[in-house]
């Protein structure tokens, strides 16, 4: 098991899913608690997603993805797979093909997510979305929804108001 700071993958994996229900259960955020393994975990998850080694990112998210049951699954493939396809997508291309090409519950996980054109290159979004199974049907770049609807910058909730036509 590979660890992930002081503490293993599936520490860190577990952690951060009971953490997070934590926070999602919660009407105020905890208190910091430096003791706490979850948040311990939780933090390790969402820094080495940030700026961690990529490989190690990806080893995070199959795990979680793995571990977490079939009703759940789109839920935290729209959370933690959408925000690694799109910070590490380039990094970590082939992988997630070769994911996709052996798992079908992966692929369709990944085709879960959202993904906007100019946040990957052309070329790594085409083989992410061919490696959903062509499921990922990538939204307007953000200029492109500016141009369209100048109010969208200034909107903090315009991106839930997005429906298929954009798309």
């Amino acid at each position: 098991d590979t660890r992930v700071g002081p503490l293993s993958r599936h520490a860190v994996v577990q952690g951060y899913r009971r953490y997070w229900k934590l926070l999602c259960d919660s009407d105020t955020s905890p208190t910091f608690d430096p003791d706490n393994v979850d948040e311990a975990g939780y933090d390790a998850f969402v820094n080495t997603i940030r700026s961690g080694p990529a490989l190690q990112a990806w080893e995070l998210v199959l795990e979680l993805l793995r571990t977490v049951p079939d009703d759940d699954l789109g839920f935290w493939a729209a959370g933690p797979l959408e925000d690694l396809v799109q910070s590490r997508g380039a990094e970590l291309v082939e992988e997630i093909e070769a994911e996709a090409s052996r798992d079908a519950r992966f692929q369709w996980a990944l085709g879960c997510i959202w993904l906007s054109h100019g946040e990957l290159s052309a070329e790594v979004l085409a083989r992410v979305v061919r490696a959903s199974g062509d499921a990922i049907r990538p939204l307007p770049s953000h200029a492109e929804l500016e141009a369209k609807w100048p109010d969208f910058a200034d909107d903090p909730n315009a991106s839930d108001d997005i429906g298929p036509e954009a798309r």
